[in-house]
């Protein structure tokens, strides 16, 4: 997906049926959908028309605004979704059945599988041995994942565990001058503070292949259900998570500021830099590679597919670096 990512204060307006993004310090774009498929704004001084909103739906692009932390504060859908009733239908119906569960399943086996390749290309890159005796480790946590019952507590306990294993790992990869102990959501160092927004950044694209495909972002199945809690969006997303953005941020960590609690505008923009770049590398998918956006997509139908019945497993995606 061709993305326009907005971080500096601007006006977005419509003129002569093209959508224009002029910033205060004089640099002027262009919204055309020959070039992009995606408007995300990280800046709330930003002003937009409600014509220049109503242009870019009739185009088909997506308009995301995000708060201050990287997480989607509202979106503006393309207005075309496939399959949305029977969809749904299903997908609400394999929340009963035990079908929900074996997709999330396959989603957690495919996360910890893709958390041993990033330590064992670790070992490699930097050719030490430990990263692959932890990658080890996290491989027979995937393997106990498979054998395990679809039970939502088991899968969150195994899931839980390789987590402890890999954050550990990733903490001893990173400079000490990072101050980064662990993964935490709620600390205040700049790694998990660039994390959380790497991870909203993959969210709305997560988010949005869902919708496309007709299915419900919020009717997760590993999770009991949370007013305003997108749990499938969450759920779909960790499969990817390692490729989109733990990879960029561990291995090409930028320079990260914080200021008034929060990333500074130019660390967020160098965070979603490095997301939306590997958002459209081109990555393995079978066979054949495509730009991992294209792959999100792809998985979010094979789900779709599997909740309606017309494919007999999900298989999760599974990453390679090399």
């Amino acid at each position: 997906m061709r993305t326009l990512f907005v971080s500096k204060p601007c006006r977005i307006y419509a003129r002569k049926g093209v959508v224009r993004v002029d910033a205060e310090d004089g640099e002027r774009v262009d919204v055309s959908p020959a070039l992009y498929d995606q408007l995300v704004v990280s800046t709330r001084a930003a002003s937009i028309s409600s014509a220049a909103l109503i242009l870019l739906a009739q185009q088909g692009v997506d308009v995301v605004l995000l708060g201050p932390r990287g997480l989607p504060a509202a979106r503006l859908h393309p207005p075309v979704v496939n399959k949305t009733a029977e969809t749904r239908l299903a997908q609400y119906a394999a929340a009963l059945d035990g079908r929900g569960l074996e997709a999330a399943k396959a989603i957690v086996e495919a996360k910890v599988r893709n958390q041993a390749t990033l330590l064992r290309y670790a070992a490699k890159s930097r050719r030490e041995e430990w990263p692959a005796v932890e990658a080890e480790r996290l491989s027979e946590t995937a393997d106990r994942v498979r054998a395990s019952r679809p039970d939502p507590v088991e899968l969150r306990k195994l899931e839980a565990a390789a987590a402890r294993v890999y954050w550990q790992a990733v903490a001893r990869l990173l400079p000490p001058e990072l101050g980064f102990q662990g993964r935490d959501p709620a600390a205040d160092d700049p790694l998990n503070m660039a994390l959380n927004y790497g991870y909203a950044i993959l969210y709305a694209r997560c988010e949005r292949a869902l919708v496309l495909v007709g299915l419900d972002p919020y009717a997760g199945f590993m999770h009991a259900l949370k007013s305003g809690r997108q749990a499938l969006t969450f759920d779909f997303a960790e499969q990817f998570r390692q490729a989109a953005v733990d990879k960029p941020l561990i291995f090409s960590t930028p320079k990260l500021e914080v200021a008034s609690g929060s990333l500074s505008r130019e660390s967020r923009r160098a965070v979603a830099e490095l997301v939306l770049a590997e958002l459209s590398k081109p990555h393995a998918h079978g066979a054949s590679k495509a730009p991992l956006d294209q792959i999100i997509l792809r998985k979010a139908t094979e789900l779709a597919s599997f909740l309606r019945g017309s494919s007999p497993v999900y298989v999760g995606f599974r990453v390679r670096f090399w």
